[in-house]
């Protein structure tokens, strides 16, 4: 039962249920523009759902595809910035095909049909590389939570000939995050099996051993920490992460964002916040982050540790 209690909470906080089908939420977890001013996101309406970009400063948003019909979800910028990738599904819950296109949606075309159950693409930085995660299976364990997306592995696609490999053949139970280190020789992978943990994974060196990482911050909820979200910092040797955790007498969990030094495992908290994290995305230059807290953006100064909401205005 307990694992079962732990996966319902996890259904609510990775990634906006990004690995879920049913109706998707108003926004999605929000991602940087390439330059860092704006903020990339899928918004949603009934079973549509579009990319939109908002200005940081200003909340100013403008449309930056221009399908008439369809979901749009899990947009990742190249590391030169000349590039966005993107899911489109025919709707929402339907699976989608992969799309490359222009920072600004133009000149599309499809990298990935929506034959099999794919999502979260990202690039890999020195490659011609995308990877993506791949479910197996949309199923329950249990009569008390929804079907969802099980059964995951990771898989890298070739821009230039589309030749797919798989990388992992493991069928972890959930997902939530994939992030590629700057240099783009590791990946790392926010798991949820036998309780939470991040997977450091080799991508050039085939020799080299996958590490498992299990951050407890404190008043980490027993017996398995819930941990999602890890992010890799510029400077290869950090994470960033999202984590929950219950103070006594408290019946409900806390989620906050922390950074993580790899070599030494010390842990610092870099939010102070009640609620839930849905998603987290970091700036390309790791000086900010972007969350989305009970259902609003807000912007944090990983250094200063100062947090502001990004009010969105100009909806068309």
């Amino acid at each position: 039962m307990q694992r079962l209690v732990s996966v319902g909470l996890l259904c609510l906080l990775l990634s906006g249920c990004r690995s879920s089908r049913p109706m998707p939420p108003p926004l999605s977890p929000a991602v940087f523009s390439p330059d860092g001013t704006a903020i990339v996101f899928s918004m949603a309406r009934g079973d549509r759902c579009f990319l939109y970009s908002a200005d940081i400063a200003t909340g100013a948003m403008k449309r930056l595809t221009k399908a008439m019909d369809g979901c749009e979800t899990d947009p990742a910028f190249s590391p030169d910035g000349q590039m966005l990738a993107f899911m489109r599904a025919p709707r929402s819950g339907e699976r989608s095909a992969l799309v490359i296109a222009k920072i600004d949606g133009t000149a599309e075309r499809i990298l990935m049909s929506n034959k099999d159950d794919d999502l979260q693409p990202a690039f890999v930085p020195k490659s011609n590389l995308v990877l993506f995660l791949r479910s197996g299976a949309f199923e329950h364990y249990s009569p008390l939570v929804n079907n969802r997306r099980h059964k995951f592995d990771l898989f890298a696609v070739d821009l230039s000939s589309g030749t797919v490999k798989a990388l992992t053949d493991k069928q972890y139970y959930e997902i939530s995050q994939l992030s590629v280190s700057p240099d783009g020789t590791q990946v790392a992978l926010s798991v949820y099996d036998d309780g939470g943990h991040f997977l450091i994974l080799p991508l050039k060196n085939s020799q080299a051993s996958v590490r498992s990482l299990q951050p407890t911050v404190p008043n980490a909820p027993t017996p398995q920490p819930i941990i999602y979200n890890a992010l890799w910092f510029p400077d290869g040797r950090s994470l960033l992460f999202s984590a929950a955790t219950q103070l006594h007498g408290e019946s409900n969990y806390r989620y906050n964002v922390y950074r993580l030094d790899i070599s030494s495992g010390a842990i610092d908290r870099l939010t102070d916040l009640t609620g839930t994290i849905e998603g987290l995305s970091l700036s390309a230059d790791g000086k900010k982050a972007v969350l989305l807290h009970n259902g609003g953006y807000y912007l944090l100064d990983v250094n200063s540790y100062q947090l502001a909401p990004i009010p969105l205005r100009n909806f068309e």
